[in-house]
């Protein structure tokens, strides 16, 4: 009896989602087909890899766990010499999950450099809030997160994932182009109790961000008069720059419209330190993934005057 890739892919996968169906979907196999490859390899070890559970999801025994580190890494490996071609080129496609700030803000011009010199390998960027790259990332459904949080409590998703710092965000309160707190150099946060304040979702990873700085001045958002919530950032700004309130997103997001004179940012005091952050699952394991990395970093401290 030998071993095959498909599965040890297949195993890979089941380790990442813990979910046989999961595994199933992302391959384009049949569940069973995915429980009969695990059994073949619980033959050929004549160990058990997974515990299953009564809602049907799966966790790694000992033995399980142990193997997964020195699968991904036979994985790496094949797919290292897969993802080249006959010309020593790089070939392949990467696949990020990113929220809005990473997505909409950052990636664009980073995927179009990218692109243009690494001409055979593919970026797509699919655009969700930061919980939900955190847990895509978690079932191994994408190869890279951007997020502009990891701090979700609680937090079972960030324990095979490698975090890079990308970019430092600066927050600031946003308010309408005329408004009389729109000529200050600096605000503490505590200058919006008793104001209408504009809010977001608690999935997004700024939010998660501003709500460690209401923490950091011992506020509460329930201490605020929230008139609206939003589940992204330009409608936030939208209402902002109406009068319908003030509110607080980063610098990146806020550029644009204060430029457009639509409304003003003012910096936040503040001693939290919030980055867009770039997750990599494969932990430094996979070369189409790293360059992309490697070049991202660079890129954007070769550009930090853009963000």
């Amino acid at each position: 009896m030998t071993l095959d890739m498909e599965q040890i892919r297949t195993f890979c996968d089941v380790c990442l989602s813990r979910n046989f169906t999961k595994t199933a979907s992302k391959l384009g196999i049949t569940e069973s087909t995915v429980s009969y490859r695990i059994k073949e390899m619980e033959k050929f070890f004549e160990r058990k890899l997974f515990n299953r559970r009564e809602d049907k999801s799966v966790e790694c025994t000992e033995f399980g766990n142990a193997f997964f580190a020195e699968a991904q890494e036979i994985l790496s490996i094949v797919d290292k010499y897969k993802n080249v071609g006959i010309d020593g080129e790089l070939i392949g496609t990467i696949k990020v999950s990113a929220g809005e700030i990473g997505g909409v803000f950052l990636l664009p011009p980073i995927v179009r450099a990218f692109e243009s010199k690494f001409t055979k390998i593919r970026v797509k960027i699919e655009i969700n809030n930061s919980l939900k790259t955190l847990k895509k990332l978690s079932e191994g459904e994408c190869d890279l997160g951007v997020t502009a949080s990891v701090d979700f409590e609680p937090n079972p998703y960030l324990k095979n994932v490698l975090i890079h710092k990308l970019l430092r965000l600066t927050y600031g309160i946003i308010t309408p182009a005329g408004h009389p707190l729109s000529n200050s150099d600096s605000l503490n946060v505590s200058k919006l109790i008793g104001l209408p304040y504009i809010s977001r979702d608690d999935s997004s990873g700024s939010q998660r961000e501003i709500l460690k700085i209401f923490e950091e001045n011992r506020i509460r958002e329930s201490d605020l008069n929230v008139v609206w919530r939003f589940d992204n950032s330009s409608s936030v700004i939208n209402a902002v720059a109406e009068g319908l309130g003030l509110s607080i997103v980063s610098r990146v997001q806020a550029s644009k419209y204060v430029q457009g004179g639509l409304i003003r940012f003012i910096p936040i005091d503040t001693r939290v330190e919030s980055y867009v952050n770039l997750l990599d699952i494969w932990k430094g394991t996979n070369k189409l993934v790293n360059v992309f990395v490697n070049f991202a970093k660079y890129y954007v401290e070769a550009s930090k005057l853009m963000f």
